[in-house]
């Protein structure tokens, strides 16, 4: 599969789906995923457990809702709402744990993607990590006037 955008939404399908290695097949295997608060991540084996794992231990019932993707070339753009319900210890690139909270998450995000050869070789996203440390309780809600 060469189009770019037919690979991601495949992807998305995958990660909805919780099929590991289905979506672990549409990456290479020196893939770079970057987000907030300078996580990075290198290499698929450790995009598995490190993104993949991580967030399925995290929040079963997660997934990528209301998608739209824009293509240009090699490079497709995702806008979309994660949402999950944060049931299990969430580990974030670095280590940092945070146990279950039983709170439901919904924030909407944004992919960058680059496909090379039919595969996913770099990942960036961008979300607001306050509105996410928010709803997972870790900050207080902003006052309000």
């Amino acid at each position: 599969m060469s189009d770019a955008k037919q690979v991601l939404e495949q992807a998305i399908d995958r990660w909805n789906a919780c099929d590991r290695d289905g979506w672990a097949a549409l990456y290479t295997d020196d893939v770079v995923y970057e987000a907030p608060g300078g996580a990075r991540i290198e290499g698929l084996a450790d995009l598995k457990e490190k993104y993949f794992d991580a967030l399925l231990t995290a929040a079963p019932d997660r997934g990528s809702r209301d998608v739209m993707l824009f293509a240009e070339g090699d490079v497709v753009v995702e806008q979309a709402r994660y949402t999950a319900t944060h049931t299990g210890t969430w580990r974030s690139p670095d280590g940092t744990e945070v146990p279950a909270t039983g709170r439901a998450l919904d924030f909407p995000f944004v992919g960058i993607f680059r496909v090379e050869r039919g595969r996913i070789s770099s990942i960036r996203i961008y979300y607001d990590q306050i509105d996410l440390f928010t709803q997972l309780g870790l900050m207080p809600a902003a006052a309000t006037t």
